[in-house]
């Protein structure tokens, strides 16, 4: 067999020649570059060049290109296109769905009877396991070996590479970083769960107690939140690292080794483990008043809103009661959703419109404080302070509707505070989501301050309960009115979800303990539970008509009746259970303290609400 070797030199010297020719060709066109242009630079390699190669190479198939190791850097405003734009988008909906997946955590416990659990259809699993109850962390943490197979260092060293895969596994698209399990998520559900229509009864809150009662009682309602977060979750810390150190399970994807799985964790989960089943099913009947209770505020609050607007565009005097009809004909379909993550995209446009209507408000606020400037005032800053010195410090008639009403703003933040947790990926960001939750509270609560505040100044002590029925007259005040009333249409499902579920869960328990149920998927059939879901709304719906004039008091009583107890109450003494010889003496004293006023603010704010009611 014979050799070319001349013609191998050949092409050697002449690819020689070329590549030294394209080297000075690239060096002549680097230096031609502009000094801006690492900002168009993408590191990593480009799939349309590897086809290339391996096609010229004669290769049946093309390597995969490496990632990227950084993010293209855009210059200016001008270079986003329609591409960057649906990566934003992606990234919000994500987020959303992330919020969406940890409503379903924030219900159930994580034991559940073997027989409902091995007959679950497969439609539901997914919901089974964001809920912790299938034994499967949806979270994609990869499980550890048990105690008895490693030993402390080892496991620990095991610990921190799982933590290093993780963060390996991470989506290479850079825009979608920070989805699903980082502190930055976390905050946005922090807001997400507490910001909502709420807000809109704090001006009034505001004017029927009086700044020097309003502001104490706001304060005080912080702390003792605040408190009883800590209490949660450090009971979560206690009992997560307690029951997870000792779960073993048996995992065939990972070569028959002896493993362990998470329990995820739940306010309910923890009260069961403290108080055992009393506990949870207190927890849970709070849950379902209190989901229940922000529902018919929404069927008082929407109405309102509509017969406004239709008042102002088509000078139509609409009944209450007919824009009641129709909300529930919109309401009664949108609960036969199972899965609340379907309504990703209309919570996040809830969202937008929410905050729309909030700086809208805000701006109605000060425009309006602005057009006295030349009468009363001869600057803005001294018209803010003559509205302030006009407000009256004390209302004796109306004061205490503000203790359930400060109290009602929490309703959304105690039930996902231990989801929130548990979503949380490194344990490092674990250790840091207690600060940055109270950090993110203040902050808000400190926004609610001020937005009370300005538009009591601005509208008066006559502002109304419905703060958007306040605005003045015209286009932009309707279009905040039907912003919010939008708003809250979409998210009436979501609030809906928990006081259904729990519903639905306890009739089926209570059809198979009678013999005439059937072990079948988690909840109830699609049938059965559109009736419970149907029956509901229309429940609420009349409660709504019958209280359609007296929506201050609704607020006060819920927040009150219900609130205080899942708020203030529970936590510290799910604390001093779970937690025993690990805290000291003084710490279950404060506990108890704690309790008690929260026990006091319910009974002295429900019955002065009770005995005022007309």
């Amino acid at each position: 067999m014979s050799h070319n070797y001349g013609s191998i030199e050949g092409s050697i010297e002449g690819s020689t020649d070329e590549a030294a020719t394209n080297s000075t060709a690239a060096s002549s066109s680097a230096q031609q570059l502009p000094v801006n242009h690492l900002s168009t630079y993408t590191a990593g390699e480009d799939a349309g060049r590897l086809a290339t190669l391996a096609k010229e190479f004669g290769l049946s198939r093309t390597r995969a290109p490496k990632s990227q190791v950084r993010a293209r850097v855009t210059d200016s405003l001008a270079t986003l296109n329609l591409e960057s734009l649906k990566l934003w988008a992606g990234r919000m909906i994500s987020l959303d769905k992330s919020y969406l997946e940890m409503r379903y955590r924030s219900l159930f416990s994580a034991h559940l009877d073997a027989d409902r659990l091995a007959e679950s259809s497969e439609s539901d699993t997914a919901a089974m396991m964001l809920m912790g109850r299938s034994g499967v962390d949806p979270w994609g943490r990869l499980p550890i070996l048990s105690e008895g197979d490693l030993s402390e260092e080892a496991e620990e060293q095991q610990n921190l590479q799982i933590e290093q895969e993780q963060q390996q596994q991470q989506p290479s698209d850079p825009h979608a970083a920070g989805l699903g399990g980082t502190l930055s998520s976390a905050t946005l559900g922090i807001i997400k769960g507490m910001v909502g229509p709420a807000i809109l009864y704090l001006p009034h809150g505001f004017a029927q107690a009086g700044y020097l009662v309003a502001i104490p009682v706001l304060m005080l309602s912080t702390m003792l939140f605040l408190w009883s977060s800590k209490c949660l979750l450090d009971s979560w810390k206690v009992e997560s690292d307690r029951v997870n150190r000792n779960r073993t399970s048996m995992n065939k994807n990972h070569m028959g080794l002896k493993l362990k799985k998470r329990i995820i964790l739940s306010y309910p989960e923890l009260a069961y483990r403290a108080f055992g089943s009393s506990g949870e099913k207190l927890v849970q009947v709070g849950i379902l008043l209190m989901q229940s209770g922000v529902c018919l505020t929404y069927l008082i609050f929407v109405p309102q809103n509509l017969s406004a607007a239709a008042l102002l565009l088509f000078n139509w005097d609409v009944s209450t009661n007919w824009t009641l009809a129709l909300m529930m004909a919109v309401q009664i379909p949108m609960s036969w959703i199972r899965d609340i993550r379907r309504l990703t995209v209309t919570n996040l446009l809830a969202n937008l419109l929410i905050l729309y209507g909030l700086i809208t408000c805000l701006g109605f606020a000060m425009d309006d404080m602005g057009d006295d400037i030349d009468e009363t005032s001869s600057s803005f800053l001294q018209e803010v302070f003559h509205r302030a010195q006009s407000l009256p410090a004390f209302n004796p008639s109306g004061w205490f509707l503000f203790l359930g009403t400060s109290v009602l703003l929490f309703e959304g933040s105690i039930t996902l505070l231990v989801p929130l947790q548990e979503a949380v990926h490194t344990s490092s960001d674990r250790d840091k989501f207690p600060n940055l939750y109270f950090k993110v509270i203040l902050g808000i609560v400190s926004f609610y301050s001020f937005f009370g505040i300005t538009c009591w100044m601005a509208f008066g002590d006559q502002v109304r309960t419905v703060m958007t029925t306040s605005l003045p007259t015209g286009k932009l005040a309707t279009t905040v009115q039907l912003a919010y009333s939008l708003a809250v249409v979409f998210t009436f499902p979501l609030q809906n979800f928990p006081s259904l579920e729990i519903v639905c869960v306890t009739v089926e328990r209570m059809l198979l303990s009678s013999g005439h149920g059937k072990v079948g998927s988690h909840g109830s059939s699609t049938t059965q539970r559109n009736v419970i879901s149907t029956l509901l709304v229309i429940s609420l719906s009349i409660i709504a008509v019958l209280t359609m004039n007296d929506l201050d008091k609704v607020v006060s009583l819920m927040g009150s009746l219900l609130g205080c107890p899942l708020a203030f109450v529970i936590p510290p003494l799910i604390q001093n259970q779970l937690a025993k010889g690990q805290i000291g003496e003084w710490k279950r004293r404060v506990n108890i303290m704690v309790a008690v006023l929260g026990v006091g603010a319910m009974v002295v704010s429900s019955v002065t609400t009770l005995l005022k009611w007309d």
